[in-house]
């Protein structure tokens, strides 16, 4: 038997001390990796923060209101599923659903879908504070890329989205504090 009647290992070290010391000696390697940058924390890879914008595309919104967002207004978000909460609308570029036709002549004719006369699509820009990594901008613990499904909810809706641009907003980003 390895461990005896009193607990100790072939007859010696008792098991807990033994338990003790393999802890401290975990410890202390995370330590050591920690310090010599062999791996980061957290803290480390948070390269700064500050203000970011990001475009999203709304297509095909059926609506009969199509001043939905207003710039200087607030949304609610969800990205990836998780809810982020409310960011203001910075700018906003709406358009009728429009249709192509070829012509006799092969010229291409685009006009407002008179088959779809309540049909918008939307390029809406949100403001946000993120922080700034080397894989990207993170805002409230979500990452914020281009083609992210995303969903707007405002007092009368919540429609789906994607992600089509992303940048720092003007203005120069605040630097990490050692």
């Amino acid at each position: 038997m390895w461990i005896n009647q009193s607990g100790q290992l072939f007859g010696r070290i008792n098991v807990l001390d033994f338990l003790g010391l393999g802890l401290a000696l975990m410890v202390a390697l995370g330590v050591i990796a920690v310090q010599s940058g062999f791996h980061q924390t957290s803290g480390q890879v948070i390269k700064g923060e500050g203000d970011i914008q990001y475009t999203i595309l709304v297509r095909n919104l059926k609506t009969l209101q199509p001043d939905l967002f207003l710039p200087g207004k607030k949304l609610s978000i969800t990205i990836r599923n998780q809810p982020r909460g409310e960011v203001p609308i910075l700018a906003v570029e709406s358009s009728p659903k429009h249709a192509s036709f070829v012509m006799p002549n092969g010229e291409i004719k685009t006009v407002v879908d008179p088959s779809d006369s309540h049909g918008y699509d939307y390029l809406v820009t949100l403001g946000d504070h993120a922080f700034f990594t080397e894989d990207g901008y993170v805002t409230e613990g979500i990452k914020v890329k281009i083609g992210l499904g995303i969903e707007v909810e405002g007092r009368n809706y919540r429609v789906p989205g994607v992600i089509v641009a992303v940048s720092e907003a003007a203005g120069k980003p605040q630097a990490q504090k050692p």
